[in-house]
């Protein structure tokens, strides 16, 4: 395959499609074996930072396109892909390094997957893994610094039910990016801001 292809196929692990179904699916996991703290706490930040990079986008977005593009649209790739993913290692992972460690990497690797294909500026992954990255020391903040405690073999469990959805909706896309721009350039927001500049 060419570059292209398997960044791209790397960039698809963060699309929507992927992410929303894996939030809701860690989610009920956490609740089905009794973790009521930690589910609340992973379905409080990754709905914080959701919003805040949907308002982000909004706002942003509002005068449509501009012909020097620096800050358009907030990665939402980077954002979910170093929030769900890093977020794991935030709710299982004992060292807080390891944490810290992945989360970045994680960020980095989506941000560069998003400035090779050419569909984010520098600003904008930064934005994105920004967002995402406090999200994660949230989580891991919300919980005392310390890991789930939960049985290997329903940990296992949990990450398989997860993966089989990963593995299911990939490839699908998910339509957000286009309802937000769509919505960003309606009448909702303060278009009056745009003749501003």
């Amino acid at each position: 395959m060419e570059n292209a292809a398997v960044i791209g196929a790397f960039s698809d692990l963060a699309d929507q499609a992927v992410l929303i179904p894996a939030e809701v699916a860690v989610f009920l996991s956490l609740i089905c074996i009794r973790r009521y703290r930690p589910a609340f706490v992973w379905a409080f930040v990754v709905c914080t930072a959701s919003f805040v990079t949907f308002v982000l986008k909004l706002w942003f977005e509002r005068c449509g396109l501009p012909a020097h593009r620096v800050l358009y649209s907030p990665s939402g790739h980077t954002m979910g892909g170093t929030l769900v993913y890093g977020g794991l290692l935030a709710l299982f992972c004992q060292r807080k390094w390891v944490v810290t460690l992945g989360a970045v990497m994680l960020a980095s690797a989506f941000a560069a997957s998003r400035l090779y294909l050419h569909v984010h500026t520098p600003a904008e992954v930064v934005a994105g893994g920004s967002i995402g990255l406090l999200a994660v020391g949230a989580m891991r903040w919300l919980l005392d610094g310390q890991r789930v405690a939960v049985a290997p073999a329903r940990l296992a469990m949990l990450l398989f039910v997860v993966g089989s959805l990963v593995v299911v909706c990939y490839g699908h896309r998910s339509g957000v990016e286009e309802w937000i721009s769509r919505l960003a350039r309606s009448s909702v927001m303060p278009h009056a801001a745009c003749a501003k500049g």
